[in-house]
């Protein structure tokens, strides 16, 4: 069904709809997707997917998709800082490897 203009959270008429992915990790079309306003999906991806995994833990349900267990910022800052670290550690092991020289 196509959405025509209209975010399919929170109803209101826009020029401009982003696919929202509700399982990061399936496939990318379908019932898997979201067609959403800009403002509603960084809400979809920053405060609901993360606030329906905890409810749907705490209910007892398992094998939750990893991608709703944080935020999408949450995982932006985890996967900088592991880039930070991976190249100060890089920059050590070649300042080491000139002083050697």
């Amino acid at each position: 069904m196509k959405s025509a203009g209209i975010c399919e959270m929170c109803g209101h008429h826009v020029a401009t709809l982003q696919k929202a992915h509700i399982v990061a990790e399936n496939r990318k079309k379908g019932n898997n997707i979201l067609m959403l306003c800009p403002t509603c999906h960084i809400m979809f991806d920053t405060h609901v997917k993360p606030k329906v995994f905890k409810a749907l833990l705490e209910a007892g349900l398992q094998d939750l998709p990893e991608s709703w267990k944080k935020s999408i910022y949450d995982q932006a800052a985890e996967a900088s800082a592991v880039a930070l670290r991976r190249k100060a550690q890089s920059e050590k092991e070649r300042a080491l490897e000139e002083s050697e020289d």
